[in-house]
């Protein structure tokens, strides 16, 4: 384990730093995209948390919002721009699926506005429970201590653990992570993991007057139980990480039926597309090429796995350089592999071989 410690099991707790880090940006924009529809938009740096985007949907008298952000502090945040906007009350507050970075503000908005309804795929509900419960207790009282112990221990001697000397380089990126794992265990060891009080299985339609706002399931493809919120009247779409920009998330994913998924997401109505984390598309040019990346990684494990490759001769077999240039190019090629490609080919050959995934 090396002094930025393991990724978080149920999602990206850090964009990890794979090369310099530029200078913060501001943390978020919001951005209007029609009549009361406003997009909290997350700019992450690499070697900070890894947070979501934010859709708000201001009705005549309430509130609904997707998605909730990793910590409290950018839940409060997302809280205060809220009351900027309207005096009216969050009535739902809709998690895409059950990735920590999407849902772990979800407290805040319960002590906001007590009555909240808090939607969730059944799948999301039961993973939050299962897994994500024992799993941030497990880092709270383990892996972010320990994490922290050896990025200090890095910065204090100047040495990281393999014996190596921490470069300049390293120093402002070990800096940057050390104050992410301390945040991050002051903020969330006071805070409850707030499962749905309401699933959806399929479809649910809420309507707002002339407004009808979507909550569909789709199909898998980031996770087991991926949500998406389709307004039809203003042509917007808000995927979470089936559709992550400019480079997907692919861990645990289920690479076999993300294809089809993303299908059926591109046949809604929709001219504005709010992923789960990156910057708000006008057309679908991108979820395009993303189909073909998955289609091309599926193709290529299957083509192993029917050879008898393991998984660690699979990764070596799958060549996915022809796409690179379509996220990031040469000097992505870190963040591509850390990101999609090593999960990726996992989880499909853990799929093609055992018929699932494999969740940790």
């Amino acid at each position: 384990m090396t002094e930025l410690g393991r990724s978080v099991a149920s999602s990206l707790l850090l964009l990890f730093a794979l090369g310099p880090t530029a200078a913060p940006a501001a943390s978020y924009e919001m951005q209007e995209l029609a009549e009361g529809v406003w997009a909290m938009v997350r700019r992450v740096e690499p070697g900070d948390v890894s947070d979501s985007n934010v859709l708000i949907v201001v009705n005549e008298a309430d509130v609904v919002v997707v998605d909730s952000g990793i910590l409290p502090s950018s839940a409060r945040e997302a809280v205060a721009e809220i009351r900027k906007l309207t005096p009216s009350p969050v009535s739902t507050l809709i998690n895409t699926h059950w990735h920590s970075d999407h849902h772990y503000g979800n407290q805040v908005y319960r002590e906001a506005y007590p009555e909240v309804e808090i939607v969730q795929h059944s799948r999301t509900r039961e993973l939050v429970i299962e897994r994500d419960v024992p799993s941030l207790r497990e880092n709270l009282d383990e892996e972010y201590p320990q994490a922290i112990e050896r990025l200090r221990e890095a910065l204090e001697t100047g040495v990281r653990s393999t014996g190596e000397a921490v470069t300049e380089e390293e120093r402002e990126r070990f800096t940057r992570t050390l104050g992410v794992y301390e945040a991050f265990l002051e903020q969330m060891g006071s805070t409850p993991i707030v499962p749905g009080t309401f699933t959806v299985s399929d479809r649910f339609v809420l309507h707002r007057g002339e407004r009808a706002i979507e909550i569909r399931f789709l199909g898998r493809g980031n996770t087991p139980g991926d949500l998406v919120v389709h307004l039809p009247g203003e042509g917007i779409v808000a995927t979470g990480d089936l559709v992550v920009h400019p480079i997907p998330f692919a861990f645990y994913s289920h690479l076999g039926e993300w294809p089809d998924t993303l299908r059926a997401l591109r046949a809604l109505d929709a001219g504005t597309i709010l992923p789960g984390h990156g910057e708000v598309m006008r057309d679908w040019s991108y979820v395009d090429r993303l189909v073909e990346l998955l289609e091309s990684t599926w193709r290529q494990v299957e083509a192993a796995v029917t050879s008898g490759l393991d998984l660690e001769a699979t990764r070596a077999a799958v060549d996915l350089d022809p796409f690179l240039a379509s996220y990031g190019g040469e000097a992505a090629r870190e963040t591509f592999r850390y990101l999609y490609l090593d999960p990726a080919v996992e989880a499909a050959w853990s799929e093609q071989t055992s018929g699932e995934p494999r969740i940790e």
